[in-house]
């Protein structure tokens, strides 16, 4: 089984250097430019099945990859992949974070496995809901299917983390670029990171 994991183009919120959860930003120029270097990139790969966050970022990255009328590809909106909830800390950069949440953003450094968000979502809840969420689409599929998510950076680290087995971790120890994919090949008992950012 071949799973690509890709990351929606580059938002607004991005290019402001904000936290960026479940709040939306448009997509950039630079954003809506990557995904269609991406959309070549990808279009030798032949794919059974398409799953995409609720996000509307990963929405349109995925509507200008994908031809979402063709009748050979499975698509799903699914919200195990959308990114972690920073509670009040979406929409905000790092300055106004460590400022204002001076204590909780020590914490955050501190360990940030333990770490709920204030008003948002602990790290530990968003780790098992991705997990959960790859680990039914493995269940579901077959072994000749070759799979794309479109989804968040944290999201892609969570679902690295967990088939590679490097767990919580693993978690800070992949860069994962806007508007490009990896590729992981999936066998019974193991997984291999075939790509990284391509």
């Amino acid at each position: 089984m071949k799973l690509i994991l890709i990351r929606h183009g580059e938002t607004e919120g991005n290019h402001k250097g904000l936290y960026q959860g479940v709040k939306d930003y448009p997509l950039s120029e630079k954003g809506k430019l990557q995904n269609l270097k991406l959309k070549s990139k990808l279009d030798n790969i032949n794919l059974n099945k398409v799953y995409y966050s609720e996000m509307e970022r990963a929405k349109k990255t995925a509507d200008a990859i994908f031809d979402f009328s063709s009748s050979e590809i499975y698509f799903e909106e699914n919200s195990s992949f959308n990114e972690i909830n920073f509670g009040l800390w979406d929409g905000r950069d790092y300055k106004y974070i460590s400022t204002n949440y001076s204590e909780q953003f020590q914490c955050f450094i501190d360990d940030f496995k333990i770490f709920k968000f204030p008003e948002g979502e602990s790290f530990k809840d968003f780790y098992n809901r991705v997990s959960e969420g790859i680990k039914e689409i493995i269940k579901v599929s077959k072994e000749e299917d070759n799979i794309a998510i479109v989804a968040h950076g944290g999201t892609i680290r969570a679902i690295l983390c967990e088939l590679l087995g490097f767990s919580y971790e693993g978690f800070y120890k992949f860069n994962i670029n806007h508007g490009c994919y990896s590729l992981l090949t999936l066998y019974k008992d193991s997984a291999v990171l075939e790509v990284l950012n391509k």
